[in-house]
């Protein structure tokens, strides 16, 4: 999906918005992969490594930038189970285990952006594939 994120709220659309992380999952079926079930980066088409690449930095971006924001909703609710409120400590449970899930996506998501900027280094698309973004 090309197109930038809107600047205000109302701005958004469903052709402005990226979503890198449902082009990341639709664009993994076009990677070939080997006997063994690993990818084949050397078989895959170029265009399909350079719009996995780019969805899957963007994906590592916004995981990155939210885990900090998810460190300060722990600070809050540790403040909360200090003072007696039990209340937040499921949701930090539930938070803890949705971070230990993103960090296995941000593991994945990295090794999976460095073979396709490998593979795709002296690569120039003609503007003709599968994200002409």
């Amino acid at each position: 999906m090309t197109g930038s994120f809107p600047a205000a709220p109302q701005m958004a659309s469903p052709d402005l918005i990226r979503r890198p992380l449902r082009d990341l999952l639709t664009g993994l079926p076009a990677l070939p992969v080997t006997e063994s079930g690993q990818p084949d980066y050397a078989a895959a088409d170029p265009d399909v490594l350079v719009s996995l690449a780019r969805a899957a930095e963007l994906v590592l971006q916004i995981v990155h930038d939210n885990f900090s924001a998810i460190g300060l909703l722990h600070a809050c609710t540790a403040q909360q189970i200090a003072h007696g409120d039990i209340g937040g400590a499921n949701h930090a449970v539930a938070v803890g285990r949705l971070q230990v899930e993103l960090g296995e996506v941000l593991a994945y998501a990295q090794t999976l952006s460095f073979e396709c900027r490998r593979y795709t280094a002296d690569y120039f698309s003609d503007g003709r594939g599968a994200d002409d973004g």
